[in-house]
């Protein structure tokens, strides 16, 4: 099976009374190829935490449960060799990128030291051109390549942050409330971006599901292409990044308005427990009346034009 899972995810965290207290309890979620899903829920209900355990980023309890699975293999816990090919095949875009880019490093380097880290990569060259082609393509200024993150804007960051997961050609990406704290035009711009990845696949899959239907075949995955290289690069990019397969999105927020623009599907997190809308019908998309309560209470929020 295709795809990446989590069952019966249960995670607790030790409060100041001495008592373990539950964030999430029995998760079942899945994420298939080319699907974009949000997970909704109000602050608190355990949305990072779940996303944490699925990027086996968390260090579970002895009374914690669940396992995670890609394309039906349980993933294990082991060294940092031994998880490179789930890091390459899964990537993550923080709640707050500024703070998670190496202080240190360059814009560029950025991009470049996990290409080479996960051994995505081998020459600098390579890594480099990769890293400058991904970068211009979501419009970072090639002027702001050489600063470190203190010397950048937020929304700048935001991308580099997002470029750092694209270059290394993930099958799933997954983002933390990626326009939470965001001005208005920044937040603007970042869904833009996040549903450019969808609509630059969209007139492809129309037509693919044409062909399909008149041929028989299967669909292939969808394909997100990036601009051809500019002339600064120091040799032409890979020529296996320069039609990659665009990842599936999981968008954790709790804003219906913003993943309205990015997702197809929704499934509600809430109270300690998923609700999930998982069958392999087509799912509703998200500003559509949900079922359960708790992504019910967000469709309020959204905003609505008026006449005068």
């Amino acid at each position: 099976m295709s795809g990446l899972e989590v069952r019966g995810l249960t995670r607790s965290h030790p409060g100041l009374d001495g008592e373990h207290h539950v964030a999430v309890r029995g998760v079942d979620l899945s994420l298939a190829p080319g699907e974009n899903v949000a997970l909704i829920g109000r602050s608190g209900c355990g949305k990072t935490t779940l996303l944490r355990a699925l990027l086996l980023l968390d260090s579970p309890g002895p009374q914690d449960r669940g396992e995670v699975l890609l394309d039906g293999e349980a993933v294990r816990r082991g060294s940092a060799r031994s998880l490179r090919a789930f890091r390459r095949a899964v990537q993550y875009v923080p709640q707050d990128a500024a703070a998670t880019l190496d202080p240190r490093r360059p814009v560029l380097a950025q991009v470049t030291t996990p290409l080479r880290t996960l051994g995505v990569v081998r020459h600098r060259d390579d890594a480099d051109a990769r890293a400058r082609q991904v970068l211009e393509s979501l419009d970072v200024p090639a002027d702001i390549w050489g600063s470190r993150p203190h010397e950048i804007s937020g929304g700048q960051a935001q991308r580099v942050s997002i470029a750092r997961a694209l270059a290394l050609s993930p099958r799933y990406l997954l983002l933390d409330e990626p326009v939470s704290g965001l001005d208005p035009a920044l937040r603007r711009q970042t869904l833009d971006l996040l549903a450019s990845i969808e609509a630059d696949t969209e007139a492809g899959r129309s037509a693919d599901a044409e062909s399909n239907a008149k041929t028989g075949a299967r669909p292939a995955r969808r394909l997100w292409r990036p601009p051809a290289p500019a002339d600064h690069c120091a040799r032409p990019a890979p020529a296996d990044y320069c039609a990659r397969p665009a990842p599936a999105l999981l968008v954790v927020s709790h804003d219906l308005a913003a993943v309205a623009r990015v997702c197809q599907a929704r499934t509600g997190h809430g109270r300690r427990r998923h609700c999930r809308g998982r069958p392999h019908a087509p799912h509703p998309h998200p500003t559509q009346p949900p079922g359960h309560p708790h992504p019910r209470d967000a469709v309020p929020t959204l905003p609505t034009a008026t006449t005068g």
